[in-house]
């Protein structure tokens, strides 16, 4: 629910920002490449190895469009710096974790039991410190992780509510003539008509 939330406030917002946008007005004039009858699907689809109407339509926004460019360039930039920022963590982790394998692998070399008992006591208890020493950053990473696939769901979003408007345009001024299909019809219609009536002979 609160997802869904998220995403229609975010909706709301980018239609309130970018409606007015002059540069997008200027956009919406001429026909996307996309959809540019002039310029067959084949060589659409060859450029990205598939035909991706809405990708084909966001991409050409975005390079007449500098806010939405400039936000591309955050969205690409992030998985690097989320790298890293983590990767001194992940470093830590890794580290303490082949620490607690590795006495796991000695303590069972104790022969005596109680005397076993009592290191593996030892490390649980260390563990435990260790684990509440890093809860923060644990659960800061669990929020990144959360944040990223919000991310990602509100970008699609973003694609399909910026591209609607144009294919909408493109609806409204590009519908063909419905004249040639009515001639198409009538040509059947006079052939149906003819062999029905040689059948019927």
């Amino acid at each position: 629910m609160k997802t869904i939330s998220t995403i229609l406030i975010f909706f709301v917002l980018i239609h309130a920002s970018c409606n007015n946008s002059k540069t997008e007005d200027k956009q919406s004039g001429a026909t996307p490449i996309a959809l540019d009858d002039k310029r067959s699907s084949y060589e659409i689809s060859s450029k990205r190895g598939y035909n991706d109407m809405v990708e084909s339509l966001y991409r050409e926004l975005v390079e007449n469009t500098p806010k939405l460019k400039e936000l591309e360039k955050k969205i690409d930039n992030l998985p690097e710096n989320k790298y890293d920022s983590i990767e001194l963590f992940n470093n830590y982790t890794s580290k303490n974790q082949a620490f607690y394998s590795s006495a796991e692998r000695h303590v069972e070399k104790i022969s005596d039991s109680i005397l076993r008992d009592k290191i593996k006591m030892l490390i649980a208890s260390n563990l435990t410190k260790y684990n509440s020493l890093t809860s923060h950053h644990n659960n800061v990473l669990q929020s990144i992780e959360t944040k990223e696939m919000n991310l990602a769901d509100l970008h699609v979003v973003l694609k399909i509510t910026k591209t609607l408007s144009i294919i909408e345009k493109y609806q409204e001024k590009n519908l063909p003539s419905a004249k040639p299909l009515e001639g198409i019809l009538k040509q059947y219609d006079n052939v149906v008509q003819i062999v029905d009536t040689l059948t019927k002979r």
